[in-house]
C-alpha cells in the first residue's frame, strides 16, 4: 500500500485517491493541516469546507447523487481558534501528571497501573525532569528498579518515552470543534 505522500506523486486512480493529502486551510486561508482525501470530501459534502483548488487533472469523486472534483486545497467555511503552541521536545521538562497522561498510567516497565513516574537515568546520577527521562512505573517495579539504570536492574522498558504532540492534541480539538457544526 503507498503512504499518503506517495500516492500524492501518481494520478489518483479507483484504488488509491482515498489515500490522497488535501491541504485544509483556516477560514482566514492559513494552512492548518494535510488530512486524507476521504476526510476532505465529508468536509465539503456537509457543508463545512470549500474546495479552494481542485486536483489536476479533473478526478470526479461520485455518489448517486452527486459529483465533485477531488480537492487539492479546501477552506473551512468558519475560522477555527489555533492557540499557540510551544515547541515540546524530549529535553523539555515534564511534570508528573503529563507523564502519567502521556503513558495512559501504564507502567512503562510491566504494563500494569502506575500512579508514580520513574527516572530512566535515576536522578542520583543527575538524570534530569523530562520527557525522555521520565517513564510512568508501578509502585512495585520502582522498587524494584531503586536508583539503577533499567539495565543495571534487569529492567527492560516496553517502549521508549517520547515528548507529547502537541499537533495531535490541537488537531483533535479541531475535530471535535468541527462535529459539534
Amino acid at each position: 500500500m503507498l503512504s499518503r505522500h506517495a500516492t500524492d506523486r501518481v494520478a489518483p486512480t479507483s484504488d488509491n485517491w482515498i489515500h490522497t493529502s488535501v491541504l485544509v486551510l483556516n477560514a482566514s486561508y492559513e494552512a492548518l493541516d494535510e488530512i486524507g482525501a476521504d476526510r476532505a470530501v465529508v468536509l465539503l459534502t456537509s457543508g463545512v469546507a470549500e474546495s479552494v483548488a481542485d486536483r489536476e487533472p479533473y478526478f470526479p469523486i461520485r455518489s448517486k447523487q452527486l459529483e465533485i472534483a477531488l480537492p487539492e486545497t479546501i477552506r473551512l467555511l468558519r475560522y477555527v481558534f489555533v492557540e499557540h503552541v510551544n515547541p515540546v521536545h524530549e529535553e523539555s521538562r515534564a511534570t508528573l501528571t503529563g507523564v502519567l497522561r502521556r503513558d495512559k498510567h501504564r507502567c512503562g516497565y510491566c504494563a500494569s497501573w502506575a500512579r508514580t513516574v520513574d527516572h530512566i537515568r535515576p536522578r542520583s546520577r543527575g538524570g534530569p525532569n523530562t520527557w525522555g527521562n521520565l517513564i510512568a512505573c508501578c509502585a512495585p517495579c520502582n522498587t524494584a528498579k531503586a536508583d539503577r539504570t533499567p539495565e543495571e536492574a534487569g529492567m527492560r522498558l516496553l517502549w521508549q518515552p517520547k515528548a507529547p504532540d502537541p499537533m495531535a492534541k490541537r488537531q483533535r480539538r479541531i475535530w471535535r470543534q468541527l462535529a459539534t457544526t
